[in-house]
This record gives C-alpha cells, structure tokens and sequence, in this order.
C-alpha cells in the first residue's frame, strides 16, 4: 500500500482533525491548510485549522481564512488525526503546538515536499519534486474523486504562485502548469491571485523594505541583507512584512546565492537562504540545525550579527 492510500484510509476511517503548518506561514502554508480543511468538511469530517502566527495580512483574500484560528485551546483529546502541511517536523508550527502533540496521543500525518522533512510515520507523504505541497494535495483530491470548488482551487493556485514566484523558480516544471490551467478552469482567478499576492503591499512594508536595502552587503556572489527589532519597531511592522525581502537580494545581477536575516530576539537571527542556479543551501541550512529545498531554505542561528554573517560566508563560500 502506497503512502497516499495510507492517509487517504486514514481520512476514510477517523471523523476529528486538526490541520496546521508553520509558523510565519506562506502561501503554500496557508493555501495548502485551507484547501485540506475544506475538502475535509466536504467529507463530512470536523476540522480545526490553526496556525500559531494566525493570517498575513496579505494573505487575507483566501477564501475561508476567517475560520483559522491562532489558539489552541479548542483542541481536546477528542481529536484524532493531526495534518501538518509543508511542515518537515512538529517544532515549525511552533513551541506550543509542540507540547500539544507530546502530551497526546494523535496520530499525525505530513503532507510536504520539502528534501529535509525527516517525519517518521506510515502517514507520511513527501515528494520534494513538487512544486508546492498544494500540488500533492491536488493529486489527493484527484484521487479522492469529489468536485473542486473554486474555493479549494484559488487556495490551491495561490500555493503555487508562492511556492515558484509566479512560475518563475526552477521547482516549475510542466505539472505545474498543467495542474494550474486545471485549477482556473474550477475557478481560479490567476490575475486577481498573483495581484493580491505581489501588488498589494502595505505602505509600512515598503518602508521596512527600504530600511533593509541600506543594510545591502555583496562579498562577490553572496548578498546579505537584515531586519533588526528596531527597524520593525521604526515601521510598526511585524515578521510577517519581511515575506519577500530575500528576493530582492536574489534578484540582483551575479549574485548566486542570497542571504536574509530577520532578528528574532537578541542574539537569535532567522536565517533565510536562496540561490539562482547550482548551490544546494538546504545542505547549508542543515548544518546550523534548518533544512528546506536546494533553491529556498532557512534555519535559526544564536549569535551576534556580525557573528552569524561571518559563519554563514564560510559555509557558503565552501558550497560554491
């Protein structure tokens, strides 16, 4: 039995689910949350979806956000299956969710495509070759055989428009558009998504933006950019705003791999890592403790500034 018939037996046989992904969520976190929770309750199923950083602001267009929930104190024992969606582990949704799930006793079930999901069960769907995890879940509700309604279909485009940059990233291959051209014709609206998604910005965070590209260093292929707690505190804006920002160091002309730290708390920076053509930086983020895909991964690392820049240029400069 493969491992899709495993959590497709595992929806037929239980009635109570939660469905989560991580923290600081993406389109593809929130897109991907959304679309499984309401194909659940088109089975009938009770869902709880939550997310410990709640709905972007600029995510807020998805169709049923307003059901998700930052809290977990409406989750009791009685649920029975836990979904977590573009998570490589039970620590990305968060240190409270974390308790959650080592004082019960759910049976849990990942749906990712990340290369450094290590989750260790029967219910465990990964294919890092996918374009989004909103891609698998596609393949799932094909399978399931019920209607897609243009809800779950603009959810499901939205993870894809995040997760390739507008099929502009190396993980867009021709599932992709062909999945996508099937998603508008159940009622995606690519103009109205893509416009929501990237020409939607709120004026504090085009001025966090700005504070971050005077921070612009380059040491030759490598480019740095960050976010302090006072530059948040200066533009009243919060992590969520920072989405985005290591592209535009991405995007630069010569620049193979770029590098965006986001100041946690005092000495804890969240490192976020991007490369164009032929450094894997999930292999980077993994020796700080992170993980992700060969193009797009992150991590935490506990230092001062100028500490964590220097450790990262070593690492990096050895992986080119």
């Amino acid at each position: 039995m493969s491992n899709l018939d495993n959590i497709l037996n595992l929806i037929g046989a239980n009635q109570r689910f939660l469905v989560v992904s991580h923290e600081n969520p993406d389109c593809d976190a929130l897109g991907s949350t959304i679309a499984m929770a309401l194909v659940l309750r088109e089975l009938g199923k009770d869902v709880i979806m939550y997310n410990k950083d709640g709905v972007p602001d600029h995510l807020r267009f998805l169709p049923g956000c307003s059901g998700l929930t930052d809290s977990l104190d409406h989750v009791t024992d009685d649920v029975e299956v836990v979904m977590l969606l573009d998570c490589a582990d039970i620590s990305r949704p968060g240190r409270e969710f974390e308790n959650l799930i080592s004082n019960n006793d759910f049976t849990l079930a990942f749906v990712d495509h990340h290369a450094s999901n290590g989750a260790n069960s029967e219910y465990c769907l990964i294919d890092e070759k996918a374009s989004s995890t909103g891609v698998i879940l596609y393949r799932m509700i094909k399978r399931i055989g019920i209607f897609i309604s243009p809800e779950v279909a603009e959810c499901l485009f939205s993870t894809i428009v995040g997760d390739t940059g507008s099929f502009r990233y190396s993980n867009t291959c021709s599932e992709t558009f062909t999945i996508a051209a099937e998603l508008v014709d159940h009622g995606a609206d690519p103009e109205k998504i893509s416009r929501l998604i990237y020409d939607n910005e709120p004026l504090r965070k085009v001025m966090l933006r700005t504070l971050a590209m005077n921070t612009l260093e380059v040491a030759g292929k490598i480019a740095f950019l960050h976010v302090s707690s006072e530059m948040f505190e200066q533009t009243g804006t919060e992590k969520e705003h920072t989405e985005g920002i290591v592209s535009m160091a991405r995007s630069i002309e010569g620049i193979e791999v770029a590098v965006f730290l986001r100041q946690e708390s005092a000495l804890d920076w969240k490192v976020s890592l991007r490369s164009k053509e032929y450094v894997d930086v999930a292999r980077i983020a993994g020796r700080y403790g992170g993980g992700g895909h060969r193009r797009a991964a992150g991590c935490v690392i506990s230092a001062p500034l100028d500490t964590v820049k220097r450790r990262l240029l070593s690492s990096i400069e050895k992986a080119m």
